[in-house]
């Protein structure tokens, strides 16, 4: 009971990220809103809740994700868009590292929190 409430606690606050942080990619080909939208099946995976693996519905968002960033600014937003949801949501740096390879697919830009948005070409 408790594994489940901490659940619904973790997707509760990734919810809040997702709408605290809505307006800040107006111009990207995908919004920052949107991005985590997509990701949110892959948060249990992403605070260490769950699975040892991401799920598919999870895999399917992170392919979207990354296959509507096709430019430099893209990337840039989405780096310090996901960096800020990963930091208040409490994700583990290894799991979110992990989640390309976890879900077979190759992503543009770098998942490290210690990346500097602003230097992403």
């Amino acid at each position: 009971m408790e594994k489940k409430r901490m659940d619904w606690s973790a997707l509760m606050a990734f919810g809040m990220v997702i709408m605290a942080l809505g307006a800040s990619l107006s111009d990207a080909e995908i919004s920052c809103t949107e991005a985590l939208r997509s990701l949110i099946p892959c948060t249990p995976f992403l605070v260490g809740f769950g699975s040892s693996a991401p799920n598919v519905v999870c895999c399917i968002g992170v392919q979207h994700v990354f296959e509507q960033a096709n430019t430099t600014a893209t990337h840039r937003d989405l780096c310090q868009c996901f960096q800020n949801a990963a930091s208040q949501i409490g994700a583990l740096p290894e799991r979110v590292k992990e989640l390309p390879q976890f879900c077979n697919i190759h992503v543009t830009l770098p998942l490290d929190a210690n990346v500097n948005c602003s230097r992403i070409k």
